[in-house]
């Protein structure tokens, strides 16, 4: 069947407005408004219809807001899939201020920009001039690529004859711990299972930005990956006056931010792409109130984007890094406690702490084995504690890891500082096309390579980033890993279970090639928030439709 484009457009304006009317902030109950819009949207298209076993709400396994999945199969010849992603929910909208009543009305919210009433930057400015892009929450992040894909669907559901099958799901929670994805492995299975289908690709719609050249677009064949390491320096604790009884963790954990914060070793480069060195994202003692002594805890949390490297390889250089911190303070301090000595005149000896850096993993089995019973039903108990702080949001993910790890040292009888390492949620896989055997390899990159010369034939010029940089759920398509590091995940995840887990299993078993596709977007995550009209109703659409019909080989 060949797409009506000029038809289609109006179906993208048509399925986006509405889209984005439908308010889905991230990590909160008015996600569940897309219920609402999908039934609203698959009841209008004949197909599904007559189809009704077709379509319908995934509710994702233990989750706090009792969010679902929405999906569909388009069922047509073969085995062969593609499969559809994109994410609902988007970013809260407190940043338009006054303007809060607009954003998701983009029509609205432009005549405001344009009467003055939000002071927007120039560039800004000079875009809504144009009339090229359209402005509001969510027509960028990504609910215009979405559309995209909605719209397609309802004319490819018309085609009586279509070869090859669509699945599309729709996930919500992207912007936060992508519990949506994660529960959609499970849905993903199920479907493969009940209906015998093969996935050929995972095709995402997330827009992308061009920094460098406006005339160039990207598609991406993989996407980056993230992990966030926990480090829990436990000290000992002294008055300020007789300061060389105790360890300041605050001084130990300094020292691995120096070690770590923009460490070349984390810079990796692949294909094409190179990934930002790791950066420490929270970092705090754990005093309550102010008194004359150093505290016992200090903790931190620094996030490390990967392309390759395995959480295994990650935490073990962090490992080395937080060894080396240790011994140098340790240096430092009885540097400075053989002047002090010698000011004073007194005997010169060496202070007794040994650097001591351990895996969660370690630690608990420590635990278990000083405290046994009592251990584990402590553990039990803040483990419920935690997971009822995480879902009423009055617990992060950081501070409810710190609660765990805490629990564990009280049940250790060696009270020496320590710095314990853990990973705290979430977790997201690097995944590339790379990763996959050398005939799907090779498959995604001819066929990505078609598509930059199917988009040249339309007067467009793109380019293949191996990696999407901004993080996304296409991480969930594939898992390459040995069973070693599936199992050094779960061990050393903090909170993992029915708070947070990734059946890495399952997304192995189903692994499958990637692509990004999305429009042109500018200033996600802010007021400014815009997508380029010509790409999201002329030049995507033709690009992932093309990508469509070379995968499923019509």
């Amino acid at each position: 069947m060949n797409v009506d484009f000029s038809a289609l457009k109006e179906r993208i304006e048509r399925n986006l407005l509405a889209y984005v009317a439908t308010r889905s902030d991230s990590n909160s109950p008015l996600e569940n408004n897309i219920d609402t819009f999908f039934k609203n949207w698959a009841g209008q298209v004949p197909y599904f219809q007559q189809h009704p076993e077709h379509w319908g709400l995934f509710p994702i396994p233990n989750d706090p807001l009792d969010r679902s999945v929405s999906w569909c199969l388009l069922k047509g010849e073969g085995s062969d899939t593609l499969v559809f992603i994109h994410h609902h929910d988007c970013v809260d909208t407190q940043d338009y201020g006054a303007l809060e009543p607009l954003c998701l009305d983009p029509a609205a919210l432009e005549d405001a920009f344009r009467a003055g009433q939000m002071y927007i930057p120039q560039d800004a400015q000079d875009d809504l001039a144009s009339g090229a892009w359209m402005f509001g929450r969510g027509v960028c992040d990504m609910k215009g690529g979405a559309s995209i894909q909605l719209s397609l669907l309802e004319q490819y559901s018309q085609d009586t004859d279509f070869h090859g099958n669509i699945v599309l799901i729709s996930v919500g929670d992207e912007e936060n711990l992508s519990a949506g994805m994660r529960g959609a492995c499970y849905l993903l299975k199920e479907l493969k299972d009940t209906y015998g289908l093969t996935y050929k690709m995972m095709l995402n719609s997330e827009p992308h930005e061009r920094e460098e050249d406006p005339k160039v677009g990207s598609v991406y064949d993989g996407s980056i990956g993230k992990i966030l390491p926990v480090v829990y320096v436990r000290g000992k604790v002294a008055h300020a006056g007789q300061i060389f009884g105790g360890l300041n963790p605050i001084n130990l954990l300094a020292e691995i931010v120096r070690r770590t914060e923009l460490n070349p070793f984390f810079i990796e480069r692949v294909g094409n792409t190179v990934c930002p060195p790791c950066t420490w994202l929270y970092g705090k003692d754990q005093k309550l109130v102010y008194d004359v002594s150093i505290p016992q805890v200090a903790v931190g949390c620094l996030s490390v984007l990967p392309l390759q490297m395995s959480p295994m390889e990650i935490m073990n250089k962090l490992h080395s890094l937080c060894e080396e911190a240790f011994e140098d303070v340790i240096q430092d301090m009885n540097a400075s406690y053989t002047v002090f000595c010698d000011k004073w005149g007194l005997p010169q000896e060496r202070l007794p702490w040994q650097p001591k850096v351990r895996y969660f993993s370690e630690v608990y089995a420590e635990a278990e084995r000083d405290g046994g019973a009592a251990f584990l039903e402590d553990y039990k108990a803040t483990y419920e504690k935690a997971k009822q702080g995480f879902r009423s949001k009055t617990l992060s993910t950081v501070q409810a890891a710190n609660l765990l790890i805490e629990t564990t040292l009280k049940h250790v009888k060696d009270l020496s500082p320590t710095v314990v390492l853990a990973i705290a949620p979430p977790y997201y896989p690097s995944v590339n096309n790379i990763m996959l055997d050398a005939e799907n390899a090779a498959f995604s990159e001819q066929a990505l390579a078609d598509l930059v010369a199917y988009g040249k034939s339309l007067g467009e010029t793109y380019q293949v980033l191996n990696y999407f940089v901004g993080i996304s759920d296409l991480s969930y398509a594939m898992f390459e890993a040995d069973q070693e590091n599936i199992t050094y995940i779960e061990n050393n995840m903090l909170l993992w279970g029915d708070i947070y887990r990734i059946p890495l299993e399952i997304i192995r078993e189903l692994s499958m090639p990637v692509c990004n596709i999305g429009p042109w977007g500018k200033d996600l995550h802010r007021y400014t928030e815009r997508v380029n009209k010509h790409e999201l109703f002329e030049v995507t659409p033709r690009l992932v439709d093309f990508m469509v019909r070379r995968v499923l080989g019509d």
